[in-house]
């Protein structure tokens, strides 16, 4: 399979994009969201996992990939929505 773009957004409790958080995906560099809460990465690893500030917070596969995965915040971290 190839490389699939991963959409990723970061919202706070009131649905708002988050700008500045530091997001890795696996086998990607890191990148800081947009002030929109949204990056993008161009992920090849079948089985990959997402990093918000250091924290793991989702794992998936590229085969049943959503169009964007989306990340609420939850205390001092982040969820999946």
């Amino acid at each position: 399979m190839g490389a699939k773009k991963v959409r990723v957004e970061f919202v706070d409790g009131s649905g708002q994009g988050v700008g500045g958080v530091t997001v890795k995906a696996s086998g990607c560099g890191e990148l800081q969201t947009a002030p929109t809460g949204q990056a993008f990465f161009l992920v090849d690893e079948e089985n990959f996992a997402i990093w918000a500030n250091g924290a793991e917070v989702y794992k998936g596969s590229l085969s049943n990939l959503p169009e964007k995965i989306v990340f609420k915040q939850d205390g001092g971290g982040w969820k999946a929505a």
